[in-house]
């Protein structure tokens, strides 16, 4: 596809917001009638990509008619397609081969249903420069694309001033987002970055509250006395002082404007304003009943959620409810995230929820069709939830959904599943080969779970969370579900490939991360602290060189991360031994740029390198630096003759250098 693009870059630059701004009314306006059509990207905007995807949303009646498809991209042929698409969404694949900039999209449609009728959706085609934060949506999968990645977040709302330990605090749990609310001032500017820097080097984001200067609302975020003109220069301030910042997640721009009497007229002028200072990032607009009025403000948004608190006065099934109408509404166009109640004992609520509460209401809304999880409200250690079980059990769940993210956000056709009892909700998800079901008890009873898989026959699923398997008898998984609970089954329908091995009998215990009984931990080892509370290592489902699992270590400052200490293997006199590692680093993702400092003067040797060290006892200590590859390094030792006949010793993987890097398939064998 040759398409031309030449106009005055400023002009470009203001055409292409519009075009953002305008894009939303289209897909929205067209659906007005039940026989229309209408079509989107699939992302919301396309940089480094080399093809991108077409989302035509097909009218129910021609669902399983005869289509022809045609795409035009600036009055250019870009792409056809022909048949019978028997769902709602057709993905149409079209190469990208354009600079950037916002292109005109019109798709014709005929249909066998319609003889002699053509039908006409329209669209933006946006491509963006690439910027190592930015941050994208995948409107088919309900994604986000953070550092080239998949990305489900799972955070909450706090306080300012940002505690400066509740980041460390809380990404070692397994939370990787945090939105506090804040006064836009000019004197606070200082406390803001600082957590943002702090999250940054944690590698936790932060959906940015912008709602003293942006559409209202929230805790304790009303400036007094500034004028409409005033809060549009803070905004535009606060917006160039931290659209380039490695933690920033998305806009968050307006709190329950239903409920408050903003217009989306009001909302969608901010959202052309962010958009005009960032098209990178996503923003977001959180809503309370009537919730379905968001679909009034898909014009001012990216990303949509709702705060339903039913604790205690109504069912806790309203979330997965309300996810459910939401992912209806949206579905195809824009991610729905929940926020879950943690909070309790004032105002309206006259206690907080329990545990298996609030565990039934994240997992309800997950499988309704959320995608985002950002819980109200954390303020440690035990002031918002007061109960640590319960913020225990936020954290849990957060690792659990780590663990199921490929799964949660796969674009893979699933194999549908069904549940035999009412009380129990079900839904599936395919990737790399596995089914993954995941159920939820809806009541305060233990219940008797029954569910079908569709065209499956005999063999036997993995309860993920719980490190024991269940037999399938006749496409058939029985099972308990605890009151308020949750469950996940794993089912490989492909044979699993080898783990690659460099050769020779591996000595190591569980060398791919695969055995993981707890799931987010490695198992086979020990950890051992570093400098910095808030150094991570966990097991990561999104990145791997084979099998399903690395493990992934995270260093805040260099020289304060944590190392694994393996279990041991024997060692003998007088044999060799080689030792190798597949590692992977993303280079974007480290503070320092290696080579260089802060004021872009050269550094010598490897002070700003992401190095990694690995130790085997005193007989070896190497050295290397993984890159945005994966790669095997490989090291050998001899022991020496004259010394035990043979002895134990432990393999150790330290991350010295500041950033992320994933580990896999270690491997220590004996050398013939």
């Amino acid at each position: 596809m040759n398409i031309d693009f030449t106009m005055n870059p400023r002009l470009r630059t203001l055409t292409l917001f519009i075009a953002v701004f305008l894009s939303f009314h289209s897909y929205v306006s067209l659906q007005a009638e039940s026989t229309s059509f209408s079509i989107n990207t699939r992302f919301s905007f396309y940089s480094r990509e080399k093809n991108g995807e077409m989302l035509l949303h097909i009218p129910s009646g021609m669902q399983n008619s005869n289509l022809s498809v045609s795409i035009r991209i600036n009055n250019t042929s870009a792409v056809k397609w022909n048949g019978n698409p028997a769902k709602e969404i057709l993905r149409i694949p079209f190469d990208i081969s354009s600079l950037p900039g916002s292109y005109e999209v019109e798709a014709s449609i005929n249909s066998s249903n319609a003889p002699g009728r053509s039908f006409i959706a329209r669209t933006r085609l946006i491509i963006l420069s690439p910027k190592s934060n930015e941050v994208k949506t995948d409107r088919l999968t309900g994604g986000l694309i953070v550092n080239r990645m998949q990305f489900f977040p799972v955070g909450f709302y706090c306080y300012s001033p940002v505690n400066p330990l509740m980041p460390e605090e809380e990404v070692v749990r397994g939370f990787n987002m945090m939105s506090p609310y804040q006064k836009i001032t000019p004197e606070t500017l200082p406390e803001r970055k600082a957590y943002m820097d702090r999250c940054a080097a944690l590698g936790m984001k932060v959906h940015y509250n912008l709602l003293s200067v942006s559409g209202g609302g929230g805790v304790g975020s009303k400036i007094e006395g500034l004028s409409e003109e005033e809060k549009k220069k803070r905004l535009i301030e606060e917006i160039r002082a931290f659209r380039d910042h490695p933690a920033l997640l998305g806009w968050y721009i307006s709190d329950e404007p239903n409920g408050r009497k903003i217009t989306p007229q009001d909302l969608e002028k901010i959202y052309l304003t962010v958009k005009e200072n960032d098209p990178w990032h996503p923003v977001s607009i959180v809503f309370m009943v009537p919730f379905l009025s968001s679909v009034r403000y898909a014009g001012a948004l990216d990303i949509v959620m709702a705060d339903p608190y039913p604790v205690p006065d109504y069912p806790v099934t309203m979330p997965g409810n309300i996810a459910g109408q939401l992912k209806d509404a949206f579905d195809g166009k824009n991610p729905v995230w929940m926020v879950p109640q943690v909070f309790g004992g004032g105002e309206l609520w006259s206690r907080e929820p329990t545990l298996q509460e609030v565990r039934s209401m994240t997992w309800q809304s997950i499988i309704n069709g959320a995608t985002g999880i950002q819980y109200f409200v954390r303020q440690g250690p035990n002031y918002f939830p007061k109960s640590v079980p319960a913020w225990n059990e936020c954290g849990r769940i957060a690792v659990e959904i780590a663990e199921l993210t490929p799964w949660l956000l796969s674009d893979e056709e699933t194999i549908p599943v069904e549940s035999n009892n009412g009380d129990i909700q079900v839904s599936s998800r395919v990737h790399n080969g596995k089914l993954v079901i995941m159920a939820v008890n809806k009541t305060n009873q233990p219940a008797a779970a029954s569910i079908r898989i569709r065209g499956f026959g005999s063999g036997s699923a993995r309860v993920v969370f719980e490190n024991r398997s269940v037999s399938v008898t006749g496409g058939l998984i029985r099972d308990y579900i605890s009151p308020l609970g949750s469950q996940a089954y794993m089912i490989t329908l492909v044979s699993e490939k080898d783990i690659p091995a460099y050769g020779g009998v591996n000595l190591l215990k569980d060398p791919g991360f695969e055995l993981n009984p707890s799931p987010g931990s490695p198992s086979a080892c020990y950890a051992r602290p570093g400098g910095d509370r808030g150094a991570t290592y966990f097991t990561d489902t999104r990145e791997h060189h084979s099998g399903d699992h690395s493990v992934r270590l995270l260093t805040p400052s260099k020289d304060n991360g944590i190392s694994l200490r393996f279990f041991p293997v024997t060692m003998k006199a007088g044999k060799s031994y080689s030792i190798s590692v597949w590692a992977k680093s993303d280079p974007e993702q480290q503070l320092q740029i290696p080579g260089k400092s802060e004021n872009n003067e050269k550094i010598e040797g490897t002070d700003a390198e992401q190095y990694v060290e690995v130790l085997l006892g005193k007989v070896v200590h190497a050295r290397f630096v993984p890159d945005g590859k994966w790669r095997q390094f490989v090291t050998f030792v001899t022991i020496r003759k004259d010394t035990v006949a043979s002895f134990k010793a432990n393999l150790i993987l330290k991350m010295p250098g500041q950033g992320v890097a994933w580990f896999d398939d270690i491997d220590i064998h004996e050398e013939k």
